[in-house]
């Protein structure tokens, strides 16, 4: 065998490794495909998944994108068909459904990136860019006060003070 290449694996092996694979796409636990495919443990389904990982790589990102995206097409399929059918009058089934088909919708559109962050523009005083400077605009302040004619505005009591 070459170095870096992998053992050759039995027939059975590989339809065990495939069947391991499948069962975790479909949602399946560690445990459940343990007892499902007679691995002695949870953690000898768990080494087997990531020995037939390891071996036949991972998938991307695309492909696992796609799986899932089939996945929440067949219940969308599967829900708005109930929710066609349902009766109008009972309230708590329609409900129940609609908000199952709003959930579907909502994860559909974030895993295929269709809720795009809003962008928002903020600008200063008549379209001018936001100031955030403090050290400019104190120094603005400062000149504004300057220009004032203290006299006039400084009461003592009753009697302004005048210069």
């Amino acid at each position: 065998m070459a170095k870096g290449q992998s053992p050759a694996l039995s027939p059975e092996t590989a339809e065990r490794y495939r069947n391991v694979v499948r069962l975790r796409m479909a949602g399946l636990t560690f445990d459940e495909i343990a007892q499902q495919l007679g691995y002695a443990s949870r953690s000898g389904a768990k080494e087997a998944y990531d020995t037939a990982l390891s071996n036949w790589g991972r998938e991307s990102v695309e492909q696992m994108r796609t799986v899932e995206g089939e996945r929440l097409n067949e219940l969308w399929r599967r829900t708005f068909t109930r929710l066609v059918n349902a009766d109008p009058d009972d309230v708590r089934e329609f409900n129940a459904l609609a908000q199952t088909a709003v959930r579907i919708s909502s994860a559909r559109s974030s895993l295929f990136g269709l809720d795009a962050p809003k962008q928002i523009e903020l600008s200063g005083q008549d379209g001018s860019p936001i100031q955030v400077d403090m050290a400019h605009l104190l120094v603005e302040r400062i000149k504004e006060m300057a220009d004032i004619d203290l006299s006039s505005v400084i009461e003592v009591g009753d009697e302004s003070v005048s210069g």
